[in-house]
């Protein structure tokens, strides 16, 4: 059985910030708990789990046949840099902290550099995932790389919820990992500060409550979540920066500069554009991935002027009134109506 810690050693030389093994046995207790979850609707009708199947989703079988081991890697991606631009008349939407950049693409990249380190030594087939088609929290908890705080996100000890998960699933057998045997304890600090309650109970997020899920929806926004909302467009981490442990991560220079995109993006810009601009001029972060829906994202900028309320930017906001869009007709009816 080839060792841990000569996969961990090669991982750290490749970039990776911490390395963890799990076997390949399906997570079958996952599968079930996404079924119950599907069953008491937690989840938003856009993200597809009616056409997805879970029980593929919870064994990397479905992608390596052959599959015995998993190597977990994560990246972290706190940086100590400005959150925030605006200024009269050019108005900024806020970017969530993990997509100022394509974290995930820099992860995989490498990720790839030890899976070849694995082929060349053990002649190992594999493949590799970040932000993929398998259950990458579940994976990052059983092989030890992080566990579950009550938000639902992966902690790891030394770099907190800041970091982006990523997995080489392989043929070869590595002797593996254990859990960690941490939680949170009585801390409550992420259910209490989520801005729309979305945290239901520890580790029960109701998404069609959660901001960071509905960036990405295309629909029209309850009122009592759009009061609340502020002048975010894309993704919601209040949940992680009231987090203790989170406070005390150290802050590291930008690690990669694939699809940088900063921490907030012109609102006007976006309003003007099509979604042929929009997918072209961001083509490198996960802002433009096919999933990701550009009429919601202009929602949220209309949500945002609404917050911010400049009124050099009425003209744009009226403009979407008679919009074919009703999402977009009715959300900027909102907007107007905070001026």
């Amino acid at each position: 059985m080839i060792t841990a810690q000569a996969i961990r050693n090669y991982g750290k030389k490749s970039g990776v910030d911490e390395i963890r093994i799990t076997s390949a046995r399906p997570f079958t207790e996952v599968s079930q708990r996404i079924n119950e979850q599907i069953k008491n609707h937690l989840y938003l009708d856009s993200e597809h789990w009616h056409r997805r199947s879970v029980q593929k989703f919870c064994d990397v079988h479905s992608r390596l046949p052959d599959a015995k081991s998993i190597v977990a890697g994560c990246l972290c991606y706190l940086t100590d840099e400005p959150e925030d631009y605006t200024q009269p008349g050019k108005p900024h939407g806020l970017v969530a902290r993990y997509t100022w950049r394509n974290h995930y693409l820099e992860l995989k990249k490498r990720l790839h550099k030890l899976a070849r380190f694995l082929q060349k030594e053990y002649r190992a087939s594999y493949r590799v995932y970040s932000n993929g088609p398998i259950a990458e929290k579940p994976i990052a908890q059983r092989s030890g790389l992080g566990y579950y705080g009550k938000h639902s996100i992966i902690m790891n000890p030394v770099y907190g919820s800041w970091i982006v998960l990523g997995e080489i699933v392989t043929d070869i057998e590595i002797e593996p990992d254990k859990p960690l045997n941490i939680d949170c304890g009585k801390c409550k600090k992420c259910i209490e500060a989520c801005p729309t309650k979305a945290i239901t109970s520890p580790y029960i997020i109701d998404r069609r409550r959660c901001i960071q899920a509905l960036t990405n929806w295309p629909g029209i926004i309850p009122e009592d979540i759009l009061r609340v909302w502020s002048n975010r467009l894309y993704g919601c981490t209040t949940c992680q920066e009231v987090c203790p442990v989170n406070k005390k991560v150290k802050a590291l220079e930008p690690r990669t500069k694939l699809g940088d995109v900063g921490s907030s993006l012109p609102l006007m810009e976006i309003l003007g554009m099509d979604e042929q601009e929009y997918r072209s001029r961001y083509a490198n972060n996960q802002l433009s991935r096919t999933w990701i829906n550009f009429k919601a994202i202009q929602r949220n900028a209309l949500v945002a002027l609404g917050y911010l309320r400049d009124k050099t930017t009425l003209s744009v906001i009226k403009s979407f009134i008679k919009d074919d869009d009703e999402m977009l007709a009715k959300t900027s009816q909102w907007a107007l109506d905070q001026f």
